[in-house]
């Protein structure tokens, strides 16, 4: 079994996808890390997605607008209401 098509077109495909990924977290977003994975090669994409710094929390608290509904946190949740 020849496993030349795998490594040159599903496993880049997915490393652009994992930088997308990270980038989604990350204030650059997951469109332009993939863009910039697409161009610059998976590691300049995941480097620009590394420096481009965490997205900040946002100040609203959606359905709770109560300050005692729910403790505070400091630390961004790892899912994200109505997205």
């Amino acid at each position: 079994m020849d496993l030349t098509p795998i490594f040159r077109f599903v496993l880049p495909a997915l490393t652009v996808f994992a930088v997308g990924l990270v980038g989604g977290t990350r204030r650059i977003g997951f469109r332009w890390a993939v863009f910039l994975s697409v161009i610059l090669t998976p590691i300049g994409g995941f480097i620009v997605a590394l420096a481009s710094g965490p997205r900040p929390i946002p100040l609203d608290l959606g359905p709770w607008t109560t300050p005692n509904a729910r403790p505070a946190t400091t630390k961004r949740p790892w899912f994200r209401f109505g997205r």
